[in-house]
């Protein structure tokens, strides 16, 4: 009994001593969209970080460009129970597989971390002197759906279109009724709006923010839980009496089956580069807000954005 015994404390303690895991080979960061985007300095902004730190230096960026995004992703998922794979997940995961445009669910890789967020704005043009609030935009839309042009950026079901949606919603408008247009992006869509062919926009924050600041162009609201600190005289929506709080995120992700200890692995880099002051630096410039989430919350916003996707995708007459 005493040599079982024995032998029991052995194994364990040679189990106990042996070392976290940490990447033994070239890791593969995946982007799911062409150099230069938003995605791909997201990576880049990291791979340096990581370098200067000498906290990760074998880190190679590729793109797989291709179904917005799924492309990425199935190539990350073919690789399972490898976390040498990681990859940019944005909200396109959601409304895709929703829509049926993707079979990849966002449950079927593994959510190692949330790194940010950006929250979409409601604006109109400065020299608007009708709609002056968000509940003046609400007034006119309830009464006539059709009667603000109002432009969402470039893709229908992203999330400045859900936060339009939502907010329609509370705001008691018929959200299939609404005369919503997209253009090249939401750069464009602003361009649109200050040229006078639309009456409103509801974008993500960075391409409205630079003409608001300027005065050519007034933002309403912001969809952030506190005033976000680089617009302090921007009123959220939720100031305002309608409790949203919603817009796009940036998660990592690797394939599906990771173990725990590559998990924590991943969780403990990524927070180390959320809490660097370089990488909070770029995300003031980006206009992005620093909301760093460890595997277990990730997969928790992920699953609560997926259920009010779903039913707003539906609430729009996108969906059945």
């Amino acid at each position: 009994m005493r040599v079982i015994t024995a032998l029991t404390l052995l194994l364990c303690g040679c189990a106990a001593a042996q070392p976290p895991w940490q990447p033994e080979r070239q890791v593969e960061f995946v982007v799911g969209s062409n150099p230069g985007g938003g995605n791909d300095r997201t990576a880049r902004s990291m791979q340096k970080i990581w370098n200067e730190n000498k906290w990760l230096q074998n880190v190679s960026i590729i793109h797989k460009v291709g179904g917005g995004g799924a492309l990425a992703y199935t190539y990350v998922n073919q690789h399972a129970n490898d976390a040498h794979y990681l990859v940019i997940v944005r909200p396109g995961i959601l409304s895709n597989h929703i829509l049926g445009r993707s079979a990849i669910h966002y449950a079927d890789m593994t959510p190692l971390a949330m790194v940010s967020s950006e929250p979409s704005v409601i604006a109109v043009r400065a020299n608007n002197t009708v709609l002056k609030s968000i509940a003046d935009v609400l007034q006119r839309v309830k009464q006539e759906p059709q009667s603000l042009s109002m432009s969402i950026g470039s893709t229908r079901a992203s999330s400045p279109h859900l936060v339009l949606a939502l907010l329609a919603k509370a705001g008691g408008a018929d959200t299939k009724r609404l005369k919503v247009v997209t253009f090249g992006g939401g750069a464009e869509a602003a361009t649109q709006l200050l040229g006078g062919h639309i009456d409103l926009v509801c974008i993500s924050i960075d391409n409205a923010a630079p003409h608001h600041k300027t005065g050519v162009l007034r933002i309403l609201g912001v969809s952030t839980a506190r005033r976000y600190a680089v617009l302090p005289d921007v009123p959220t929506l939720k100031e305002q009496g309608y409790d949203i709080v919603m817009g796009g995120f940036t998660v990592v992700m690797g394939a599906r089956g990771l173990a725990p200890a590559q998990v924590a692995y991943w969780e403990n880099l990524f927070e180390r580069t959320a809490n660097n002051a370089e990488w909070k630096r770029l995300l003031a410039a980006d206009f992005q807000d620093w909301d760093f989430r460890k595997s277990p919350a990730t997969r928790d916003h992920l699953r609560q954005q997926y259920e009010l996707t779903r039913t707003l995708l539906a609430d729009i007459g996108m969906t059945q």
